[in-house]
């Protein structure tokens, strides 16, 4: 049987006129090769055996250029079209060369697509009659879209130009089709002058032939401009190009939708209440631009407490994708939980009222996404405002950041810590763009000397970044092959009423030296546990958490009394860091992280002058102890 695919090469190419002179638009350069070049290998790496290309507008150069190179290494056929009949009416014109099922790319896009997995898709469904791949892109406004059911299937077309005032799914028709041949019969009695977009897949969808979308990251982009054939090959020299294919991991950011993305309105229900948050289409530009794909994971209990129907959260998500779209940032994929185990609500959904394995903290959302995306476990991260977000980022393996918006981290579900916490979307996505940089830096300069079993102690004053300073110098260091333990010096705060006055009497201070001395002699692996402290009840927890430790791991101790434990250890190399922070932006992130908890302007202001009384002569003080001091960059 043949595998056969059509390119359609007819087009005039009005938009890149003044670029690329007067050729086709197949013909165009890609890195010194023509764009029709790139499309037949790709055809045969994934065994077509047969090429239809059906050209008119300057056909005889794309003619002339197949000619000059006789040995293919594939059956190409070129059809010339003496009167231009629309991308529809060109294929239609050639049913009786047509194998009941094939491919259609059109001759001015650059694409690096798996084609198999592509056929398999639209195989896979006896009853399928038209598979259309389906991307998310930075201009959905200007694109042809479409709409799909649960199950994959196209329940509406939106051509380009939309109506004003509607939302709709970034889900464009990237023009890369697989039809069978007997979706198109109905015109085969005459010449027709038709579109796929515009008239074939409306009259197909109105007449119940069944129409799906393959949604995918991978690489397609047309050359219909100046500026995009500029961008391709960009992409191409970069190696963006086959970065994009699925056959490489993708790192991912992941991202948890109220609260992160939109205001939390403790549980959404309808699109009218939907704002995104300040910076949030920044953010996603950025995560856009970047090696990483941007995936939603957000629990939908609305939907089986009746609260919600799957076709308000669409419209919802519609809202989301079209306003992110208007100002040129895409998301990759959205993916939801309907599933609410309680019961004893109004309306509720009964067959949706079960334990799950995709309802957050559960992996099971992450898992669909590892599947459809070759998702790079190591090199993702997860951004949320609660600790369910965090304590989904700990079960699936990925680094966390809490952003202080939504939640904050104070919902109280979980008694778990993030990696990294920053302010919010904006300033996450800053931080694992630019975090590397930084740290390798600091590396480099102090840090490059730490050996296996050593510890380092990081101390200052409160509110200037510490634990995420020390998580990022952890995973620098997991990249040079160290294993990495930190212990944050805040788990052995006593309960606000066993406090005494000054810094060193809120925290258990006997119960930290007598562990660091254990640390020091250990002689193999030793578990120790490791108190939790609850800062929104200001008490321990009755759980701790038990972690192995063994002689070659680097201890990191960080913590506003970090430096005042240096004299415990004497038979360790150790290495300290004292770090600043500019105290204008310290004494905002003070205010804000009390405010946060339900203080009042009042009572922050006679804290924080407690603080500077009680707490700053002393760690101020334990800083000449350091081996060297840091000021870091206020995004930690």
């Amino acid at each position: 049987m043949n595998r056969q695919a059509i390119i359609l090469s007819g087009g005039q190419g009005t938009r890149a006129r003044n670029r690329i002179g007067n050729i086709p638009k197949s013909l165009i350069q890609i890195n010194k090769k023509p764009l029709l070049w790139y499309q037949i290998e790709l055809l045969k790496k994934h065994n077509f055996n047969q090429v239809l290309i059906l050209v008119h507008h300057l056909g005889d150069q794309i003619i002339d250029y197949i000619d000059s190179n006789l040995d293919w290494g594939i059956d190409i056929q070129i059809i010339k079209e003496e009167t231009p009949m629309g991308t529809a009416g060109a294929v239609i014109n050639c049913i009786p060369m047509l194998e009941d099922d094939f491919l259609i790319i059109y001759g001015d896009t650059m694409l690096d697509v798996d084609l198999s997995n592509f056929e398999r898709f639209h195989q896979l469904d006896k009853n399928s009659d038209v598979t259309l791949f389906v991307h998310p892109n930075d201009h959905p406004f200007d694109s042809d879209l479409l709409e799909m059911n649960e199950e994959g299937v196209v329940i509406a077309f939106h051509n380009c130009p939309h109506k004003e005032n509607a939302f709709y799914a970034n889900s464009v028709n990237a023009a890369l089709y697989y039809l069978k041949k007997s979706c198109l019969l109905h015109w085969a009695d005459g010449k027709h002058k038709l579109d796929f977009a515009r008239d074939v897949f409306p009259f197909l969808l109105e007449n119940n032939f069944v129409i799906k979308g393959y949604n995918s990251s991978e690489y397609i982009k047309d050359c219909g401009t100046p500026e995009r054939i500029d961008k391709i090959n960009h992409h191409l020299k970069s190696g963006y190009i086959q970065d994009c294919s699925l056959k490489e991991k993708q790192p991912c950011i992941f991202l948890d939708r109220d609260g992160t993305l939109n205001r939390e309105v403790n549980h959404l229900k309808t699109h009218v209440d939907f704002e995104l948050l300040p910076n949030v289409v920044d953010a996603i530009k950025k995560i856009n631009q970047s090696k990483y794909i941007s995936i939603v994971i957000t629990n939908q209990p609305v939907i089986a407490r009746g609260e919600c129907t799957s076709e308000a959260l669409r419209v919802i998500h519609n809202k989301m994708e079209t306003q992110l779209g208007s100002k040129g940032a895409y998301l990759d994929r959205i993916y939801y939980c309907p599933h609410y185990p309680l019961s004893g609500f109004e309306g509720e959904i009964k067959e949706l009222k079960i334990e799950c394995d995709c309802r957050k903290p559960n992996t099971g959302m992450i898992a669909a996404a590892a599947t459809d995306f070759n998702i790079d476990h190591d090199a993702s991260w997860f951004i949320g405002d609660s600790t369910v977000d965090i304590m989904l980022a700990k079960n699936a393996g990925f680094r966390s950041i809490l952003v202080e918006t939504g939640y904050a981290g104070l919902d109280g579900r979980y008694e778990v810590l993030p990696d990294f916490t920053l302010p919010d979307l904006n300033s996450a996505i800053d931080f694992i763009l630019s975090k590397d940089t930084f740290t390798e830096e600091i590396y480099k300069k102090h840090l490059d000397n730490i050996r296996s079993g050593d510890f380092i102690f990081i101390g200052g004053l409160s509110r200037i970044g510490k634990t995420n300073f020390s998580n990022a110098l952890k995973y620098n260091l997991l990249k040079k092959g160290q294993n990495v333990i930190v212990l944050s010096l805040d788990r052995w705060l006593l309960d606000a009423n066993m406090r005494g006055k000054g810094v060193l009497k809120r925290y258990a201070t006997k119960e930290i030296e007598a562990l660091i001395k254990l640390l020091s002699d250990r002689p193999n692996e030793i578990f120790v546990d490791v108190p939790i402290y609850n800062k929104i009840t200001r008490k321990r927890s009755i759980k701790s958490s038990k972690i192995g430790i063994k002689n070659s791991d680097i201890i990191i101790f960080e913590g506003t009394i970090a430096l005042c434990m240096l004299d415990v250890i004497s038979n360790r190399n150790k290495v300290s860091c004292y770090l600043e922070l500019d105290e204008d932006i310290r004494c905002q992130r003070f205010f804000k992280e009390y405010k946060l908890r339900g203080y009042q302007s009042k009572q922050i202001e006679t804290l924080y002058n407690e603080r500077v009384s009680d707490e700053h002569p002393i760690i101020k003080q334990s800083a000449k102890k350091a081996d060297l001091s840091i000021t870091i960059k206020t995004n930690f």
